[in-house]
């Protein structure tokens, strides 16, 4: 992960967290999805943390402040990582 890449708009979307949580955890198989973002917000690490879905799917929640040590654009929300060849979903 590069901090360059986070700062890059075009690899991020902006999401509304109660209207993009229950369809996402659909597609990727994470049924819980709300509780961990929730549970994470709540205690965030500065190495993210790691959800697997059903549906061979992972993603990285991460505050992309904590992990980098610099402040990027809306960089104190959990963000959703799911690779570089993907974009990056920012909750507010």
């Amino acid at each position: 992960m590069n901090i360059n890449w986070f700062k890059n708009q075009d690899n991020v979307v902006y999401a509304n967290t109660q209207e993009f949580i229950d369809n996402f955890a659909k597609e990727t198989g994470i049924s819980d999805l709300g509780a961990k973002i929730a549970a994470f917000k709540k205690d965030p690490t500065p190495e993210g943390v790691t959800v697997t879905g059903k549906k061979r799917t992972s993603i990285k929640l991460l505050v992309p402040n904590l992990t980098f040590r610099e402040e990027i654009e809306m960089g104190e929300n959990v963000w959703i990582y799911m690779g570089e060849n993907y974009e990056s979903y920012c909750l507010y």
